[in-house]
């Protein structure tokens, strides 16, 4: 069995208390009317006495439970006899005695209980009357009364609420009138830069009316203190309204403390233990007087099984700035966090474990170190930790380290208790049994620069180990910042607000930045929000009193502008960040901090504490600010609402589009792969239902937002037009009608995408990156052969392609400006023109062409550069006639230079063919047609040049050719000649390929490199290799002892003397010729040579014998 078995904390003590809803007579056993308590219950009685003052107001640290003093009051004053009673068995016989001798007590008081919020005091302050007339007995005829009543504006809750008093008068004993949380009224008055005439009111009618009316206000700090960033002036005016009041300070005791965590802890077996050795050990050890002694022996013995140094620490603990006084206490007791007192209780089994200071460090370092650092205490922490890390790092025994952490406490907190950590302290506080052992420990920390002996103090401190003073630092530097804006700059705060509503309704998430500046002038600094990318509008939290945001925001509305409610805690916070900053990057401070770990430690405290304020300060302002947006103001309003205002506005246009996938501006890596598979399939499959897409993959859920449900796109259209940009939302239809417009604006001309994207992307549409891409190419293919497209080549200038392809729809995606259209629009006499073009299309292609650019330039653009490369390339496409070479050549050029359809068919060509002499249409597509016919026919006509010489060099046929090409590929040394002989052996085939092989082979080049002076060179080299041939078989036939008539060749042979008197050899392998055919062409010759001498004969016969023949050297 665990202590949580036996102890348990009391319910009252596990929340702050509400006057509005905690009151019951179950409430007042238990509760400690300590010192602070009565007095601040008797000033009040007193004062209300003896000068008849009405208006009061509590202050008092947050959680000290003024709230529970207020109720205290409430139940003395209640009409409920039980409520008094039980209220009344808490006070003194002393207080009890003053309050009857001060108040008039006979029907009850009538109590309006309010509690301040974010909403007008007006609302609360009634809200709460009407329920004090429906609680008290006697007064339910005024509640039917005034319950319908509807109370706006502080003037008519003044005047109301002095009539109602009036006619209470004779019903109750007086008035009495809480507001708890009142600087939560005070803030939300200067929130709404309002003044304070409702408690000046207040004030002055509960002075005047003749019913007893007691107010008191619950306040953390002074009036002026909630309006210290409007100005010295008004806070001088709210401190003289706060004068109309009796201001009574509220702040429990250390001691008080000590019996406000003795009454909550509740011992379950009802025993109380009078004699605590812990108790009489610390209480002995104390320097202190007698009779607090004897006070807290009883107060510490309720404690238990708190350690009673840890009772008395909790106290001084909840009154620094880290924590929130008495509140923190319980808090602290209730909390399982780890190292806490619950937790605690859930494992101690033995009934003399308590929670010592051990315990109570290791709680406060796990959970509360990071505000601790950034408060006053930083310093002293810092120290400590460091302390204890090279206690630890030392290898000192545990024990030890647990004495430090004792001493390090009562250093830090222990002065208000009046504890010092002398040894007998020490001795009291921790699990040492021996005045020895303890010296020796101590002597080990001390050895070991742990801690220090104070002969004045007689006591032992954690050894300052830091030379750097953070605070005083800090203050330096802060001192040194002259420029406020170079400190907010240093900031760096932005942060995000999401137009939710704006969302919701379109579709399109898009943002606000929020960001600071010192005054309207900075304003102009900073660069206008973009609506293409990123945020599309900017918050502009301004840090001073200027008067004209309401102007400046009409002017542009790209901007959102409030004035700061807490410019100066900003600006100070903003000081603070930017100071420790500059402690860094000092060289000196900064070399010294790197080595510190002391003042490292507290240096990194403070910082991440003083971000994190700043930050929080900066986000409470944004919050709570009245904003001005296009000369409207906007108090009540979220961020998100006003965001969403501006993104109703400015994008009054933007389509509905409810898809989170690709409806964004920067796409995952998933939705990108989906949107090319989109886009693939509206190029692919615009005919079949949802695109062809099976299933339900990403890239179906954005055809469906994107082009299904809009109407964009329908796969069962009749007339074959499947993509629509008219009579759709008129939202979508206005986006695509402006886009034509645009396109019609620059019609003969290159446009852009990006164009068009940009256009998209800005006010008022919006459209965002990821749907741009879709709406683009539905766009295009909607508009059919009214767009030609282009797209950027090698050299970066814009070419014609006939169709936008693979790679031209993923360009669509991040490569906009390398994707152009034109529109097209023909006159009468070029639409003409292009009917006849088509006719000679279809003629040439043999397929219906529809009367557009691009269906008749398409096939006859293909056809041209479809031609072999060496036609494309010659420059004598008709040799025997130049005139209509030279016309042939152009039209040729024109179709394989053209980029342009629309160009190349309306302007070049018909211009190129309106020659002298052709004056028809008809005339013009005829030397088109007689053109394109030399150019297709070109390379059948050389192949077949060729093929009529090799069968003159080779007549044999069928298997007797193949035979010779057999055995010359098997025979020869040459791999060419075996490829020539090979491929020859092909040519009874019927097909043209061999021969295309065999130029290859015999030039050595490629199809692709060939021009008309390596086809004159093929027609001789064919020569020489049929020469190479022809000798391979005679050689071989001649071996096998043929004659010649069976080789059906003969060896010609010329040998000459040249002028250097070297000896050259012609020879040839020539075929046997038949005497018929050649006796006519021999009998002419002969005829010519009769009349030359015999020298002369032998000179011509030498000259054409030596021409025939190829040189064999």
């Amino acid at each position: 069995m665990t202590l949580s078995n036996n102890y348990s904390i009391a319910t009252r003590h596990q929340r702050s208390t509400r006057i509005d809803s905690d009151l019951s007579k179950d409430f007042f056993p238990g509760l400690v009317y300590h010192g602070t308590a009565q007095t601040a219950l008797e000033t009040l009685l007193r004062q209300y006495a003896q000068t008849g003052q009405r208006s009061y107001t509590l202050t008092g640290p947050y959680g000290s439970g003024k709230s529970t003093i207020a109720l205290l009051l409430t139940g003395l004053l209640h009409h409920e006899a039980s409520l008094r009673n039980a209220a009344l068995d808490v006070i003194n016989s002393q207080s009890k005695k003053l309050l009857k001798d001060s108040i008039v007590y006979d029907k009850g008081w009538l109590q309006i209980r309010s509690v301040g919020g974010l909403s007008s005091p007006v609302k609360t302050f009634w809200n709460a009357t009407l329920a004090a007339l429906k609680e008290h007995h006697k007064t339910n005829t005024l509640y039917e009364k005034y319950c319908t009543l509807s109370i706006h504006t502080e003037s008519e809750l003044v005047n109301i609420w002095e009539a109602l008093f009036e006619e209470a008068h004779e019903l109750v004993d007086g008035v009495l009138l809480l507001a708890d949380e009142m600087g939560k009224s005070l803030e939300y008055i200067n929130k709404s830069r309002g003044e304070l005439h409702l408690f000046q009111d207040i004030a002055e009618v509960l002075g005047r009316t003749k019913t007893p009316v007691i107010f008191m206000g619950l306040l953390h700090q002074s009036f002026s203190e909630y309006a210290k960033e409007r100005g010295s002036k008004l806070q001088e005016e709210w401190n003289k309204i706060q004068g109309r009041y009796n201001d009574i300070i509220y702040n429990v005791s250390t001691d008080e403390t000590v019996a406000l965590i003795g009454q909550s802890i509740q011992n379950e077996s009802g025993e109380r233990c009078t004699d605590d050795h812990y108790v009489n050990a610390v209480l002995e050890a104390m320097n202190d007087k007698q009779e607090r002694k004897k006070l807290l022996k009883e107060r510490l013995d309720r404690c238990i099984p708190l350690h009673p140094t840890s009772a008395l620490l909790l106290g001084p603990i909840s009154k620094r700035r880290f924590s929130q006084n008495e509140r923190s206490t319980f808090s602290f007791l209730n909390s399982h966090e780890q190292n806490s007192f619950q937790l605690f209780l859930k494992t101690a089994v033995e009934k003399s474990d308590r929670y010592n200071l051990v315990d109570l460090w290791d709680y406060l370092e796990v959970n509360l170190e990071h505000a601790i650092i950034s408060s006053p205490d930083g310093h002293a922490w810092a120290t400590a930790t460091e302390a204890i890390r090279q206690a630890r790092q030392k290898g000192l025994p545990d024990i030890a380290t647990e004495i430090l952490k004792t001493i390090a406490l009562i250093t830090l907190f222990g002065k208000p208790a009046n504890l010092t950590a002398t040894e007998e302290l020490l001795l009291a506080s921790t699990d040492v049994d021996t005045r020895e052992s303890l010296t020796e420990y101590l002597n080990m920390l001390k050895d070991k620069s742990c801690i220090i002996y104070r002969k004045h103090l007689s006591s032992w401190m954690v050894f300052e180990g830091s030379d750097l003073d953070i605070p005083s630092l800090i203050e330096e530097k802060v001192e040194q910042i002259k420029d406020v804006q170079e400190a907010i700059t240093h900031a760096k705060f932005q942060s995000q607000v999401i137009a939710k509503g704006h969302y919701h309704t379109t579709g399109t998430l898009r943002w606000a930045e929020q960001n600071l500046v010192t005054n309207l002038e900075e304003l102009e600094k900073w660069p206008s929000s973009s609506s293409s990318e990123g945020a599309f509008i900017s918050f502009y939290l301004v840090l001073d009193d200027s008067e004209q945001l309401k102007k400046a925001s009409q002017k542009n509305d790209r901007i959102v502008l409030a004035r700061a409610n807490d410019a100066e805690e900003i600006i100070a916070l903003a000081k603070e960040c930017y100071a420790l900053d500059l402690i860094k990057s000092d060289e000196k401070i900064g070399r010294i901090l790197t080595h510190d770990k002391v003042a490292q430690k507290e240096y990194e405290g403070r910082l991440i504490n003083a971000e994190l304020a700043l930050n929080n300060a900066i986000l409470y302002s944004f919050e709570s600010s009245t904003w001005c947006y296009r000369g409207e103001e906007y108090s009540h309003e979220s961020l998100s609402h006003v965001t969403t205002l501006a993104a109703d506005h400015i994008f009054d246009h933007s389509p509905e589009i409810k898809n989170e996938l690709v409806n964004r501006n920067k796409l995952s890596g998933t939705a990108v792969s989906a949107l090319k598979k989109l886009l693939e399939a509206m190029l692919k499959f615009e005919e079949k239902e949802d695109l062809g897409i099976n299933g339900f993959p990403p890239e179906k859920s954005m055809y469906i937002s994107c082009l299904k449900n809009t109407s964009i796109h329908d796969a069962k259209a009749k007339d074959k037009r499947y993509w629509h940009t008219e009579n759709l939302d008129p939202k979508l239809s206005e986006l695509f009608i402006k886009s034509l417009e645009l396109l019609e604006d620059s019609s003969g001309k290159e446009v852009k995408l990006s164009e068009i994207a940009e256009l998209w992307a800005a006010q008022p549409y919006g459209l965002t990156k990821g749907v741009i891409p879709i709406f683009l190419l539905a766009f295009l293919k909607s508009q059919g052969s009214n767009i030609a497209y282009y797209e950027k080549d090698m050299s970066g200038s814009f070419a014609f392609i006939a169709q936008p392809d693979l790679d031209y729809v993923h360009k669509l995606i991040k490569n906009q400006d390398e994707l152009a259209v034109k529109y097209i629009v023909l006159e009468k006499s070029e639409r003409e023109w292009l009917q006849h073009l088509a006719v000679f299309a279809s003629n040439e292609t043999n397929k219906q062409i529809t009367t557009d650019i691009l269906s008749v330039a398409t096939p006859l653009v293909t056809t041209i550069h479809n031609l072999p490369q060496w036609v494309k390339n010659a420059h004598e496409l008709v040799p025997e006639d130049a005139t209509k070479n030279k016309i042939y050549l152009r039209i040729r050029d024109l179709f394989l230079q053209a980029n342009d359809p629309h160009t190349l068919l309306i302007k070049d060509l018909h211009s190129e063919l309106n020659l002298e002499g052709v004056s028809t249409l008809t005339q013009q597509i005829d030397i088109l047609s007689d053109c394109f016919s030399v150019l297709r026919q070109k390379h059948e006509r050389m192949l077949g040049g060729i093929k009529d010489k090799v069968k003159v060099i080779f007549p044999e046929a069928g298997e007797e050719l193949v035979d010779m090409c057999r055995f010359v590929e098997e025979n020869a040394g040459d791999l060419r000649l075996k490829a020539f002989a090979r491929e020859l052996a092909k040519s009874n085939t019927g097909l043209l390929q061999w021969l295309e092989s065999m130029i290859q082979i015999v030039v050595g080049r490629g199809k692709q490199n060939w021009n008309e002076g390596i086809l004159r060179t093929a027609d001789n080299k064919i020569s020489d290799y049929a020469q190479d041939f022809l000798s391979v078989v005679k050689s071989q036939r001649l071996q096998n002892n043929e004659n010649s008539e069976v080789t059906k060749t003969k060896l010609v042979s010329l040998v000459l003397e040249g002028e250097d008197g070297k000896l050259t050899s012609y020879k040839k392998e020539v075929r046997v010729a038949e005497v018929e055919k050649i006796q006519p062409v021999l009998n002419a010759i002969e005829a010519k040579l009769n009349d030359l001498n015999e020298f002369e004969k032998v000179h011509v016969l030498q000259k054409l014998l030596k021409k025939t023949l190829e040189a064999q050297v």
